[in-house]
């Protein structure tokens, strides 16, 4: 159960973080169209996202390792 529950928590909050990205992409492309802050903005939005996986992923991992089963 506690799978289930890690799961739907770190799509919660990779979902959450990336309509944030979307939104902050969408503002900076109205505010000054395809420019070099928007490719800069993109790029940061892009490795945020993948350090928000990653982060995730490492503690998914270590909570694995640590887990004591009872049977």
């Amino acid at each position: 159960m506690w799978k289930i529950g890690f799961a739907f928590w770190a799509s919660w909050q990779m979902l959450k973080w990336t309509a944030v990205a979307v939104a902050v992409l969408f503002v900076l492309y109205l505010w000054g169209g395809f420019n070099g802050a928007f490719v800069l903005a993109v790029l940061a939005a892009v490795l945020g996202l993948w350090g928000l996986k990653k982060t995730l992923g490492g503690y998914y991992e270590r909570e694995q390792s640590e887990r004591r089963y009872t049977r």
